[in-house]
């Protein structure tokens, strides 16, 4: 059984990692919950809201055919624990929306089924500015 404290919260957003860049469906239809809500606003204002599946294949279009160790890039601002509930601040630099962005996720997970599980990202998308 995985716990409810922040080291398996972390352990579980290495995964979230891992699994996004390789495109592992199996693996992110298991953290993400069914009830998932994505936002991202990008740069210039556009505001995309997609549901799980809709997520789901657009992470399977934005890293096929890419290296997944080229794409872990990140740095994790804050990670907190409350119960039942967690929350993740963290900045990425990957493929999506653009050939590299530059994305602050706000990342909510629910301990639910005995796992972590996402049920909501906020996102911030820019141009990543070492990959211009």
């Amino acid at each position: 059984m995985t716990e409810r404290n922040e080291a398996a919260l972390r352990d579980k957003l290495q995964d979230l990692m891992k699994y996004g860049v390789s495109a592992n469906m199996e693996e992110l239809d298991r953290i993400y919950h069914d009830d998932i809500v994505v936002m991202d606003l990008g740069i210039d204002g556009r505001l995309t809201r997609l549901e799980k599946q809709g997520f789901m294949a657009m992470l399977k279009e934005a890293f096929r055919d890419k290296i997944p160790e080229e794409h872990l890039w990140a740095r994790v601002h804050s990670l907190t624990v409350n119960g039942d509930r967690g929350h993740v601040l963290i900045s990425r630099k990957i493929p999506v929306g653009g050939p590299k962005m530059h994305i602050d996720l706000s990342i909510d997970f629910v301990f639910e089924d005995d796992r972590w599980q996402v049920t909501r990202e906020v996102n911030f998308s820019r141009p990543d500015r070492e990959a211009a």
